[in-house]
């Protein structure tokens, strides 16, 4: 199961430890993880044309934008597309966000927008960020409490930068806390697994695409 893609990066004694404090184990000091509710949302985390590239590898791709993930990217979005439109299908609000660059950055408008194959449809909130969390700066929270929302489904990227930081973020405000795994993209592997196993340990739940979709059909029906 793609979920457990950090499984290669664990030694025998951190899988000792793991069996000797179960997952789900509430960690002192911090609130519990809450259960999905009735009331999700899906925020796409920065899918945008210089941070996806081209669909060729990586180190081919950082050719073009020093900051894109090529592959790794394209891969992703092959599950990210579908699974955004089970979200819609099932009447889950999808809110997207932008990280702005600097003016230092030479990126230009065009460079910033979603790609074209995912882009937002008319009616979809579109939210721009300067920092890593989609909370931080921004009027998200507002927005998510403001709608009843309970639940937060983060996706897209980098693994072990903003959508880490929006999951920490969101639980930290006392949302359930979903990610597919197959809907996040990183340029280094490790740091992807090792994130989603951070999450999955501490903050939520990283769980296979479809399972997360059946949770959309559920409260659709």
């Amino acid at each position: 199961m793609e979920s457990t893609a950090w499984h290669p990066y664990l030694s025998e004694r951190d899988d000792a430890v793991l069996d000797a404090v179960p997952a789900g184990s509430d960690v002192v000091g911090t609130p519990p993880r809450r259960e999905p509710g009735a009331a999700p949302v899906v925020l796409a985390i920065d899918l945008q044309r210089h941070l996806v590239g081209e669909d060729v590898p990586i180190l081919d791709s950082v050719e073009g934008y020093r900051t894109s993930m090529g592959e790794y990217a394209h891969r992703a979005l092959e599950h990210v597309e579908p699974f955004l439109e089970s979200a819609r299908a099932a009447g889950v609000p999808v809110v997207y966000t932008r990280v702005i660059p600097g003016s230092e950055s030479g990126l230009t408008g065009d460079d910033v927008e979603i790609v074209d194959r995912l882009a937002p449809r008319a009616d979809e909130v579109v939210i721009d960020k300067s920092y890593s969390s989609s909370f931080y700066g921004t009027d998200l929270l507002t927005r998510l409490v403001r709608d009843g929302v309970d639940t937060v489904v983060v996706l897209g990227c980098s693994t072990g930068g903003c959508v880490r930081a929006t999951a920490v973020d969101a639980y930290q405000h006392g949302f359930s806390v979903l990610v597919p795994s197959e809907c996040t993209f990183d340029r280094v592997q490790a740091v992807r697994a090792m994130t989603l196993f951070e999450i999955d340990r501490y903050y939520g739940s990283v769980l296979p695409r479809a399972a997360i979709e059946g949770y959309f059909e559920t409260l659709h029906a």
